[in-house]
Formats: structure tokens, C-alpha cells, sequence
């Protein structure tokens, strides 16, 4: 029951994050750049959620007990392809609309997704037989970084 509680307070946070980021400025970006890293952001969610197949995953970081896992596409690389969408859309709106609260928020979002992912993978390695495997073959969150 504790992990669950954990679950959704990850799952708490990051939506709280999103929402002040989408209630406290612009939803798109008036600059070049910035829409096609929104636009980069928003195409890697769709690409990871169609190959993971949408009955396959939750939001709160607890493997489906009917789930298999994914490592082909975007996943031979990425472990956490939806997470890293997520940072990748919302930057350009933090940098064009910038203050100091909401470069709070989404540092606290960054950090609630660095803790959930770590939480998530206990949790994958205990599921999947073959997710510690999976592990030395693949990157988090950023490719040749983390």
C-alpha cells in the first residue's frame, strides 16, 4: 500500500507541475525554435505511446500485471521516452515566458521525473525478467547522458 501512495504522489506532482506551467503562460511558442522542440516533444509522447501500446502502460510508475516489455523503437534507447517528451515540450514554454517561478516549477518537475523513473525501475526489474538486461543497453532519459 505504501508503494502505492509513493505511486501516486509522483503522479500528484508532475500534474501539478504541468498545470502551473500550462496556467501561468503562453501554451505554444512564438519562436521558431520553440515549436519544433514543442512540436519534437509532442511527436516523441506519440511515437512512445504507439509503441508501447496504449493498454500497456499507467501513469503512476506500477507495471501492469498483464504488461510486456517494450525495447524496440524509441525504447532501444530510451527507457523513459513519455518523461523525456514531457521536459522536451515544456522547456521552450519556461524560456519564452521565463520567471524565476516557474523555472521552480519545472526544475521540480525535472527532479520529480528523475525520482519517479528511479522508483519506476525498482519496480520494472522486479516485474520483468529481462529489465536489468534491458538496463545495460539503453539510456534513462538522454541519450549518451543519463
Amino acid at each position: 500500500m505504501k508503494y502505492l501512495s509513493l505511486a501516486y504522489l509522483f503522479v500528484a506532482v508532475q500534474f501539478t507541475c504541468l498545470i502551473l506551467i500550462a496556467a501561468t503562460g503562453k501554451l505554444l511558442s512564438s519562436t521558431e525554435w520553440g515549436i519544433l522542440l514543442e512540436s519534437a516533444g509532442v511527436f516523441l509522447a506519440l511515437v512512445a505511446i504507439y509503441q508501447m501500446k496504449i493498454g500497456n502502460f499507467n501513469v503512476a510508475p506500477i507495471p501492469k500485471i498483464e504488461g510486456q516489455l517494450v525495447t524496440h523503437g524509441v525504447y532501444q534507447y530510451i527507457r523513459h521516452p513519455m518523461y523525456l517528451a514531457q521536459l522536451i515540450a515544456t522547456l521552450p514554454l519556461i524560456v519564452e515566458d521565463f520567471t524565476m517561478p516557474r523555472l521552480a516549477v519545472w526544475i521540480i518537475l525535472v527532479f520529480n521525473l528523475v525520482f519517479k523513473l528511479h522508483y519506476e525501475e525498482k519496480l520494472l526489474i522486479r516485474h520483468f525478467i529481462g529489465y536489468h538486461k534491458y538496463m545495460q543497453s539503453s539510456w534513462r532519459l538522454i541519450p549518451y547522458v543519463y
